[in-house]
């Protein structure tokens, strides 16, 4: 593939759904408009440490001959220890899964009221029966079929939903239909009675210790690395050169989305911006609707795919390399139904998907990274002879500073969320 469509290919498969997080990570830290400008430098800074990591796994299958993520950590790590990576991309898979779950819970409700189906069927439609509903007959059906071929266009639909959401988001933020005065600031007002607050600046102020929120919130925006083998294998004329211009154009880009979603949610509604930003809109809001409605389908019908991510990975783990169809089928029932209670149980997308960041994005894209590379370095070194590099010793570095904020930014998502200690 040509450097555009490595690019292209490589920007969907880090920008996700987990956009529409960003925002309610700003608001987590700060309701102070100034303070964005350092919340865009946030993102930045960790996009650029995020693609140089991901060079470090292309590089250490450079050094090594290794075609995966996995082989990697054998052949550097030691192959005792490669059920470690395997075990993070069921891990990986699964989560992501719940996350979407939670995504077409908080979706497909708000639609459900701007159609009116509690009045239509008579009885009340809570998150809870809607997130049971679309599991049963959606996603179970849908898992279970025996192709996911079909499904193949829903990553095009994914795309085109987030872009035209972003327009929808900036225009909203631009026109100011949710601050004071404004027409649908007046209606969420109505619905939610007398004290209900639709945006907020300059009340709350700053912590900084709360930006590790939107530090791991980034972090899972950023979530790749596992793939970079297969971006080397798949980029022409690949050459250390080229893949470093690959990954820069590519970590780019999906910074520039970060940002935008980011700002345009902040802007609209300041510390009231919520971990999934679309639920900030009014029912009421017919550009809202069809964001939702977007968003909703895409995620409703890439979801088998990211499932298959999840079996595939999870029968390698067991080492079941020819599995029946009985017990494919089962694998299917029972994903739905852990994914379906965790969906049901958690009800802040942005304490999940920071907390995951912390933990299982801090692990695979600064630390595991660095270890493999360190690992291949060092196996060069008594080859050759020769001293060890300055990327040696930074991504010793890395692996420290990782360890670090993956266990400090979960401490901080779990104080906040559970406890009264941040406040």
């Amino acid at each position: 593939t040509d450097m555009f469509g490595c690019a292209n290919n490589l920007i969907k498969n880090i920008v996700g759904s987990g956009v529409l997080t960003l925002a309610g990570g700003v608001a987590a830290f700060t309701d102070h408009p100034p303070m964005l400008i350092v919340a865009i430098a946030i993102a930045f800074g960790f996009a650029a440490l995020a693609g140089y990591c991901f060079n470090f796994v292309a590089m250490t299958c450079r050094l090594t001959g290794a075609r995966s993520y996995t082989e990697a950590w054998a052949k550097t790590v030691g192959e005792k220890t490669a059920w470690i990576p395997n075990l993070i991309v069921v891990f990986k898979t699964w989560s992501a899964c719940l996350i979407y779950s939670m995504i077409i819970g908080d979706l497909f409700t708000d639609l459900a009221v701007t159609a009116g189906v509690s009045a239509l069927a008579g009885i009340p439609v809570t998150r809870t029966t809607v997130i049971i509903a679309c599991h049963i007959f959606g996603l179970l059906p849908l898992c279970l079929l025996r192709s996911f071929s079909v499904l193949s266009y829903a990553s095009v639909l994914g795309i085109g939903g987030l872009l035209y959401t972003m327009v929808f988001m900036i225009l909203r933020a631009a026109e100011g239909s949710y601050a004071v005065g404004g027409v649908f600031f007046a209606k969420l007002v109505a619905a939610g009675g007398k004290g209900f607050q639709v945006c907020t600046f300059n009340q709350m102020g700053t912590s900084a210790i709360k930006s590790l929120i939107l530090i791991s919130m980034l972090t899972n925006s950023y979530l790749c690395h596992y793939n970079a083998p297969k971006f080397l294998a798949e980029l022409k004329d690949s050459s250390a050169k080229r893949f470093s211009q690959l990954t820069s154009y590519s970590f780019f880009g999906a910074f520039l989305m970060n940002a935008v979603f980011m700002m345009a949610g902040f802007l609209a509604f300041g510390g009231c911006s919520q971990g999934l930003i679309l639920n900030n809109y009014s029912t009421a809001d017919t550009l809202a609707t069809i964001s939702r409605g977007a968003i909703g389908a895409s995620i409703l019908l890439g979801y088998p795919l990211t499932f298959e991510g999840f079996r595939t990975a999870f029968l390698e783990f067991f080492n079941v390399k020819a599995p029946t169809q009985q017990l494919k089928d089962t694998i299917v029932v029972c994903f739905i139904a852990t994914v379906c209670f965790g969906a049901c149980l958690l009800t802040d997308l942005g304490v999940v998907v920071s907390f995951l960041g912390a933990l299982l994005g801090s692990f695979v894209i600064y630390v595991f990274p660095s270890l493999m590379y360190r690992g291949a370095l060092e196996q060069q070194r008594k080859k050759t002879g020769g001293k060890l590099t300055t990327s040696y010793y930074t991504s010793g570095a890395l692996i420290g500073v990782g360890t670090f904020l993956g266990l400090l930014g979960a401490a901080v998502v779990v104080l906040r969320a559970c406890t009264k200690v941040l406040g």
